[in-house]
């Protein structure tokens, strides 16, 4: 079967620290299609599977496993699904965007060979992302905890909090964004855990925007965003790619 080698926009460490690079693609298959339609799989799991199917190889190393999957940054995920779709079906795929000024539905084909991909450059894994909140969180002892340091999520956090994510998407984000947290001023471990959702709650909504910011603005992996201007009513604005969409067969 043809495969495909492509550089990954972070890589998974391995025991020594250093980060493989390299993944090889299959093409996708009937096996993998029949995971889209199964409704047992929330969406984390059906990335994971689904990569698990058409992932061969990554660096040096022979078969790549479930396990391997789940521990690759989220941004390796999402570009190894684009790439996927790519090998598979093309670079050509038609999308319809909403125009939020007038409610237009613009019809686009991306091309998905010309969308951008941001890439680390380091050859051992990133160092957590640092903060200084302006406003912090006051514990239940009066003291206040303004530095945080955020981590890149993974395939397993996205599993964690996928369930939610269809439930209840800000209670998912804020589960991922805990799932994240290396350090949070002086506050323990045990505490970060103990506190959990209702911490990142009691922030005020500046602080909550500084960690969204810190957790996506020049993160590693594929830009998403698109812009646009409507055919109708020619407003400009922004949307994302969906990559839900990528293996519709339409």
């Amino acid at each position: 079967m043809i495969e495909r080698e492509t550089l990954l926009p972070i890589g998974l460490e391995d025991a020594s620290g250093r980060l493989r690079r390299t993944a090889t693609l299959r093409k996708m298959r009937g096996h993998e299609e029949a995971l889209l339609y199964d409704p047992s799989l929330s969406a984390g799991r059906l990335v994971t599977e689904l990569l698990a199917g058409c992932l061969t190889r990554l660096g040096e190393d022979g078969e790549v496993t479930v396990n391997d999957v789940r521990r690759l940054y989220s941004a390796d995920r999402n570009y190894l699904l684009l790439e996927i779709r790519r090998f598979t079906l093309g670079d050509a795929m038609a999308c319809a965007y909403g125009c939020p000024a007038c409610g237009a539905h613009n019809r686009v084909v991306e091309d998905l060979g010309r969308v951008d991909v941001r890439r680390y450059e380091g050859d051992r894994a990133p160092e957590s992302v640092s903060i200084t909140l302006e406003d912090g969180y006051r514990d239940g002892d009066g003291a206040v905890h303004r530095d945080l340091r955020l981590r890149l999520p993974r395939g397993d956090d996205e599993e964690f909090v996928a369930e939610t994510a269809e439930r209840d998407p800000l209670r998912a984000r804020d589960a991922l964004i805990l799932c994240c947290i290396d350090q949070f001023g002086a506050l323990p471990r045990a505490a970060i855990e103990a506190y959990g959702l209702k911490m990142l709650r009691d922030l005020t909504l500046g602080d909550r925007r500084l960690i969204y910011q810190a957790m996506d603005a020049g993160a590693p992996g594929v830009d998403f965003r698109r812009q646009l201007h409507c055919s109708q009513c020619d407003a400009p604005f922004e949307a994302f790619l969906e990559a839900s969409n990528f293996f519709l067969l339409n």
